[in-house]
């Protein structure tokens, strides 16, 4: 069989957002997309009780499934500082992640996932820095035990999200820093923070090529003046940067740098689903513009 260029991926906890923190919700969505049969992996959340976890390891299993486990809900919830200067504060919020671990590995997850901390200003940056290298060390060598890949998601820094890993160049050196030590450090790529931050995808995909484990398509509106400003992961389309036409071309710059291109390059869809949809319309809306995508371009 031939590696697959593009990995179809689904990202649950935003695109059934109303849903994904139900009890049983994510282990059914799991379920129901896996007999589809059209994702290769899947985006999970934390802090599911331990029977969710075995129904997840069980499809995951038998439908050879890659999954992902986000920690930034558990460090949004529990207000964790991951790159924080106060060392206490850091080792507290390291303390969580790990003890994540475990549960994410009951899940099946071959990848945990999560952000920085808060920006803390220019001249707090190069402390921060060294914040967030030593935690990264720290996870990476516990995910170890789990055979696991530690993957982050640099945010945008000065435009929403204000966090203080953003861009590229500087997710690239810590990164690199990191693998020195532990080889199992990634870069989780979000177009729109890449954009947030006033950078060119394309050079930044480029940059971050030896480091990039799966791609977000997540769409912005760029200008500051407009009432969707930042990163509110709204639909593909206008009054957003990121159209049909730009998810392909990205597709193709990828291809053309040759990122993943030996595991196959997980890419998912970030649109948040709304209350107003049906269970699994949103899912639907958004497989199309993947599955036409990835079509084109695999």
């Amino acid at each position: 069989m031939n590696k697959q260029l593009f990995l179809p991926t689904l990202l649950i906890p935003e695109v059934y957002y109303p849903y994904s923190n139900e009890k049983g919700a994510t282990a059914n969505i799991i379920e129901k997309v896996a007999e589809d049969g059209f994702y290769r992996a899947v985006e999970i959340g934390s802090g599911y009780e331990t029977s969710e976890r075995k129904s997840i390891l069980k499809t995951a299993e038998s439908h050879n499934l890659i999954v992902t486990a986000w920690l930034t809900n558990l460090i949004i919830e529990k207000n964790l500082d991951v790159s924080a200067l106060d060392s206490e504060v850091r080792r507290e919020a390291v303390k969580y992640l790990k003890e994540a671990l475990q549960a994410a590995a009951e899940c099946g997850a071959s990848n945990i996932a999560f952000i920085s901390g808060l920006d803390p200003g220019i001249n707090f940056r190069k402390d921060a820095f060294q914040s967030f290298y030593q935690t990264l060390c720290e996870v990476c060598e516990e995910a170890e035990r789990f055979n696991m890949k530690v993957l982050v998601e640099p945010l945008d820094r000065e435009a929403h999200k204000k966090r203080f890993l953003g861009p590229t160049s500087e997710a690239v050196a810590l990164f690199e820093k990191v693998r020195v030590s532990y080889s199992n450090i990634g870069f989780a790529f979000d177009t729109a923070h890449a954009a947030l931050n006033g950078e060119s995808i394309y050079e930044a995909l480029a940059l971050a090529k030896p480091y990039i484990n799966q791609l977000h398509f997540s769409n912005a509106v760029l200008n500051i003046d407009h009432n969707l400003y930042g990163d509110r992961h709204i639909r593909i389309g206008k009054p957003g940067f990121l159209d049909n036409r730009e998810i392909g071309n990205i597709l193709q710059a990828v291809k053309d740098i040759g990122i993943a291109s030996d595991q196959g390059l997980r890419v998912s869809i970030e649109v948040r689903g709304s209350e107003k949809q049906a269970l699994h319309e949103n899912e639907k809306l958004l497989r199309v513009v993947l599955e036409k995508a990835l079509l084109i371009h695999s």
